[in-house]
């Protein structure tokens, strides 16, 4: 399974993604069909692909941090989620397009 299908899997089965064209025009920021193309082409994320999948992965922890005390643990598990994301994505980066520290 590659860093595409992993970050789609992890979204999907912790209820942050609902389909693949909503994980195509909001986490990756292309046209809904994207994810489906991809995914049936074998292919894994595309440097801006994974950038805009990583800065909304940041947007949406950053939004949700200061939750974490009104939520509790389930503020708490979705930022598990979230980290794991983020990790994923930024070892692709840095293993597949030699791109480090990724700051936005």
């Amino acid at each position: 399974m590659n860093t595409l299908e992993q970050t789609y899997t992890l979204l999907t089965d912790n209820d942050l993604v609902r389909t693949a064209e909503q994980f195509s025009e909001d986490w990756v920021g292309k046209n809904k069909g994207w994810f489906s193309y991809t995914h049936c082409m074998g292919r894994d994320f595309s440097t801006d692909a994974a950038l805009n999948t990583l800065r909304e992965t940041r947007k949406y922890k950053q939004m949700l941090a200061p939750k974490v005390k009104q939520l509790g643990a389930l503020v708490t598990d979705t930022l598990d989620v979230l980290d794991t994301v983020e990790q994923l994505i930024e070892q692709h980066l840095e293993r597949k397009h030699k791109i480090k520290h990724c700051q936005f």
